[in-house]
């Protein structure tokens, strides 16, 4: 479908407007997002955010939930541009909220710059998507964790559904390869920033075990250090043949 409205939209911004006859939280939710972006040839600004594990995020956040996209709209401005895409969402699923959640007016609100956003949503594809609540509104931004589902490991998924619970009253903290393990804080998992780091990203979970927080080794864990292990000792053995 194709509507055009005036000019007046400066900040481009995604809100998801939720209609719902009951607050409870096991109730599905239907939602419109609204996603709206200056696109008149200027470039995208550049957008710095903050590194964090997917743990980090989850935990940092006052909402997490799990989102379908249903249906789409292409909003154009008069001068024929595309200014604003309007989404149909069903929240399917909560994986993290409190009583302001509940107390929420339900009204998501995902702001970037100008020229940049969380980019086009796919179709009839679910969508995790973490953020914040104030004034009794759910906000979230390109910084948030807003990622297909399906492209989450078995780690985070499991994460999302009982495991990162456990690890959030750790600290997350970057640690160069061969300089980690030089902190006095036992309140804290570090996160190799190396060789290592899609390791820890995709399969690593911060626990607590009541005394200090330390990086539980899945079977995925131990399989992604044995290949990078593998992987670099086959690279250091290789002989490389004299061009001469």
């Amino acid at each position: 479908m194709r509507t055009e409205e005036g000019s007046h939209l400066h900040h481009p911004k995604l809100i998801i407007v939720c209609i719902l006859n009951n607050l409870s939280l096991h109730h599905r939710i239907t939602c419109i997002l609204f996603i709206t972006s200056e696109i008149r040839r200027q470039k995208m600004a550049a957008i710095v955010c903050e590194l964090r594990h997917p743990q980090q995020q989850y935990c940092e956040s006052d909402f997490v939930v799990l989102a379908g996209i249903l249906d789409k709209d292409v909003i154009y401005h008069k001068e024929g541009f595309p200014m604003a895409i309007h989404y149909i969402v069903n929240i399917k699923k909560v994986f993290k909220a409190g009583p302001e959640y509940e107390n929420a007016t339900k009204t998501m609100i995902i702001s970037s710059t100008s020229g940049s956003g969380v980019g086009e949503l796919e179709m009839d594809v679910n969508y995790v998507i973490t953020g914040t609540i104030m004034d009794d509104n759910l906000y979230t931004s390109i910084c948030e964790w807003v990622k297909p589902y399906h492209n989450l490991t078995k780690a985070q998924k499991n994460g999302l559904r009982f495991k990162y619970d456990s690890g959030c009253q750790c600290e997350f903290s970057f640690c160069r390869e061969g300089q980690c393990g030089q902190l006095d804080s036992n309140n804290t998992c570090e996160w190799e920033f190396g060789i290592m780091f899609d390791c820890y990203h995709d399969d690593g979970i911060c626990f607590h075990n009541g005394e200090e927080c330390f990086w539980r080794e899945t079977r995925k864990f131990r399989q992604c250090e044995d290949n990078i292990y593998l992987g670099d000792q086959k690279f250091t053995n290789e002989v490389i043949p004299d061009p001469m």
